[in-house]
């Protein structure tokens, strides 16, 4: 099995604009049933990007190319799905590769379930699982509590079940992922993206970190979770206080095609997180592998900015800037540290 972290590339296909559930925390705002990617156009942008990651050095030094089938609920296009994946299968490819499926899972069924296990060596189910069927329920619907989360751990152990926490689910925190590390679950847990944090949350987000920290180490035979796993030490090196790093790969290491097969830097820049159909001409002339087009003046002297995560896609969105952060997550990453 390919470790996430092994990945040196990262191609993301929109297959739709469409989903079956309506999160609280959602950050697509402009969600339609009528924009699809067809089987040909995913087929054509991936010929593209096979050709192109076969010549790179990234390939020559045994790196490999994640394929991710995003939406909207991508599970809507099974079919596009299947296609693709049967069709690379097929290619005899001269690198690694592996497909991975961000879904929220609720529409797997049986014929589903069937052929992801049959294709279980290249083609994996990422999904995302906020806590109990009640924050289930209270972040994303009632239909949200059917998840097949057993079939997916199952199927594939090693993966992580994202967990997305949002400022309804924070009062209950702790007991919602106690409740799904005590079922064997492995879990990311990560702060919800524009979330409209309010004073006063950092303190009840600083208490239930503190009651998970004490339930792992209660539990040491339990892989801690990754927000417990900051690489602290960088704060003692002043190199990383005076030169900022940008802190994902969006417009460099990752490339999002929307369902015409446009380009855009990654998934939170395509239309349907911020509505602007013409964006990916003004976002061709950002040059995305200049740390200080994403540099905020404002942080410049924080002793927490390097490893303070920004979502720049989100920035951009909300603020019209790439660099300026949202400076309500401040607090939150401070009951963090």
């Amino acid at each position: 099995m390919i470790r996430e972290e092994e990945a040196v590339r990262v191609v993301s296909l929109m297959l739709t604009w469409q989903c079956n559930l309506d999160c609280t925390y959602c950050f697509e705002d402009f969600k339609r049933n009528d924009r699809t990617m067809s089987a040909e156009t995913a087929k054509r942008i991936l010929s593209a990007e096979f050709e192109k990651f076969a010549a790179s050095e990234e390939c020559r030094q045994g790196g490999y190319l994640k394929i991710e089938f995003f939406g909207g609920e991508p599970l809507l296009r099974f079919d596009t799905i299947r296609a693709v994946a049967e069709w690379v299968a097929g290619l005899g490819l001269p690198f690694r590769c592996m497909l991975s499926v961000t879904s929220n899972g609720t529409l797997l069924d049986e014929t589903m379930k069937a052929w992801f296990l049959s294709h279980k060596e290249l083609v994996r189910i990422v999904m995302s699982v906020d806590g109990t069927e009640e924050i289930q329920s209270t972040n994303r619907g009632a239909n949200a509590a059917a998840a097949p989360i057993d079939f997916v751990r199952s199927t594939w152990p090693d993966l992580h079940f994202k967990s997305t926490i949002s400022r309804a689910a924070l009062p209950t925190l702790s007991r919602d992922l106690i409740a799904l590390l005590e079922q064997g679950h492995r879990i990311s847990p990560n702060l919800a993206v524009g979330e409209n944090w309010q004073p006063g949350d950092e303190a009840v987000y600083k208490r239930e970190l503190e009651r998970l920290a004490e339930w792992h180490l209660a539990h040491p035979e339990v892989e801690p979770m990754r927000i417990f796993m900051q690489h602290y030490i960088a704060l003692l090196e002043p190199y990383c206080l005076t030169t900022p790093q940008k802190n994902c790969g969006t417009g460099t290491t990752m490339t999002t095609y929307d369902v015409d097969g446009t380009p855009y830097p990654c998934h939170m820049f395509v239309p349907i997180t911020h509505g602007r159909e013409n964006a990916a001409g003004e976002l061709s002339r950002i040059d995305f592998h200049d740390h200080r087009a994403f540099q905020d003046a404002e942080c410049a002297e924080c002793g927490m900015l390097r490893i303070c995560k920004t979502c720049y896609g989100f920035n951009y969105k909300e603020r019209g800037d790439l660099r300026r952060r949202d400076r309500r997550v401040c607090r939150m990453m401070l009951a963090e540290a």
